[in-house]
């Protein structure tokens, strides 16, 4: 099985629309969202744009290929016909233009027997904006990387489909592919071959992220880090916006990287101590166990350093106990993902939390 993320650029309207509709209006229009588009302009592309989309069922094979770049890559990545399994992920701007071109993408998956799709727009993910360009693109990181990591768990294949979309997007797409892909296909839109990138053995050296966790850990959610503590951080990978700094996109897509590996361990954060029954316990977790925890604790410090209660998640739900138990243990979180019962029961000391111990849900 796949999961096969495209990038989706404007080819299917500019190609599928350009006897109706000017191309240059089509481009001009690319960046905007529904609501600043020309409606004489709107009116009209919505109203072909409904009859490129019913007409798609009545085309053969070729004409589906000469409609996108981002098609013509999966007609030819599908040689001997589309696996109904695989999971489909378009990767799309934030802009009315962006939504409609997947939508065409999508309608033609769904006519070869595809039902596991998903169209992503991450929140501002726009080519006009710099700023919000960069923060997009971090995010994207932060969306993809615990998905693709649990797909690739699953025993899918992942493939970046790079062929379509802008190329400031798909070139930070390229770089996170060097860390995520296990292959990445590109197709020239008259091409009738495939070119195949196998994922290059890429090394990441962690030394500067397990000695700047917590500086990384900060920035990744926006909090405020001391300007001495970046002084040997590789530039690469922060970026200051707004007088603010945080992670650069690259930066985001490295640290997502390798804090899966650093979260194996027993972290020390600023908040939090832990008892040696804790310790035990934590030992006896598989890998993965170990990075769910590593993620409650991270928001639980974020949580109890800032205040702020935009880290006190569903998911984690930091609260006091009543009744027996609490003559025991002041505190629980959920520890884990998904409906594993379990519970981390903490007390609070000094200013500190101190992680006691994980078990069963005590009443």
């Amino acid at each position: 099985m796949n999961y096969i993320l495209t990038t989706i650029g404007l080819s299917s309207l500019t190609n599928g629309l350009r006897e109706v509709l000017s191309v240059g209006e089509i481009y001009k229009y690319s960046n905007m969202s529904e609501n600043d588009i020309d409606k004489e302009f709107k009116s009209k592309f919505d109203i072909e744009f409904e009859k490129l989309k019913e007409s798609l069922s009545s085309k053969n094979n070729e004409e589906l290929k000469r409609l996108s770049a981002e098609i013509n890559a999966l007609f030819h990545f599908y040689k001997n016909g589309f696996l109904s399994k695989d999971f489909h992920k378009l990767l799309i701007t934030d802009t009315y233009l962006g939504k409609k071109s997947a939508e065409i993408v999508e309608e033609v998956l769904k006519l070869k027997g595809i039902s596991n799709i998903s169209i992503y727009s991450p929140q501002d993910l726009k080519t006009s904006d710099i700023e919000s360009f960069h923060l997009s693109l971090s995010e994207i990181v932060k969306d993809l990387s615990e998905e693709l990591e649990g797909y690739k768990s699953s025993g899918y294949k992942v493939i970046f489909n790079l062929t379509g979309g802008f190329k400031s997007v798909n070139s930070f797409m390229q770089s996170m592919a060097s860390l995520w892909a296990d292959e990445t296909i590109y197709i020239f839109e008259s091409s009738k071959e495939l070119l195949t990138i196998p994922r290059l053995p890429l090394k990441v050296d962690e030394d500067i992220f397990k000695e700047k966790i917590e500086v990384f850990r900060y920035l990744e959610d926006g909090l405020n880090v001391d300007e001495n503590e970046l002084k040997n951080i590789p530039k690469s990978l922060i970026i200051k916006i707004s007088d603010e700094y945080t992670l650069s996109p690259w930066g985001e897509i490295v640290w997502q990287k390798v804090k899966r590996d650093i979260f194996k361990n027993l972290i020390n954060y600023k908040i939090i101590k832990y008892s040696n029954e804790f310790k035990k316990d934590f030992e006896k977790l598989n890998d993965n166990e170990k990075f769910q925890i590593n993620k409650m604790l991270d928001l639980l410090d974020k949580y109890k350093f800032s205040g702020e209660e935009k880290f006190n998640l569903h998911s984690l739900r930091y609260h006091s106990l009543s009744g027996e138990i609490a003559s025991k243990y002041g505190f629980e979180f959920y520890p884990f993902d998904g409906n594993d019962s379990r519970r981390a029961f903490c007390n609070e000391k000094d200013g500190k939390v101190i992680i006691e111990k994980i078990d069963a849900h005590l009443k």
